[in-house]
């Protein structure tokens, strides 16, 4: 996406020289789970994959993809019609807590 977005902020021909390899750090935690520290030691060169193997066509692939993810994420939110009913059931219960069943 970097070639896409700002070819001239990386050096391309030193990619196969940088390692974007994690170093482990986080093994251990569950996935999804982290630690703000353990981040910037699990990738130390500030660099993560294999830059390498960028192309300009996958870049356009991997923006194609995130657009049309937040696209679809738009348009759901959009068209979400349980948020804003569970939202007012809750301020109006929470007027009252002591009526609330239990």
């Amino acid at each position: 996406m970097s070639m896409i977005a700002g070819p001239t902020w990386c050096t391309w021909t030193r990619a196969p020289q940088e390692s974007g390899c994690g170093s482990g750090a986080l093994e251990g935690l569950p996935e999804g789970l982290y630690n703000r520290d353990l981040v910037v030691r699990a990738v130390p060169n500030h660099y993560a994959g294999e830059g390498a193997a960028a192309t300009r066509e996958l870049g356009e692939f991997e923006r194609r993809q995130w657009i049309n993810g937040i696209v679809q994420a738009i348009r759901a939110v959009k068209a979400d019609q349980q948020s804003l009913r569970l939202q007012n059931e809750f301020y109006e219960r929470s007027k009252h807590p002591l009526d609330t069943p239990r």
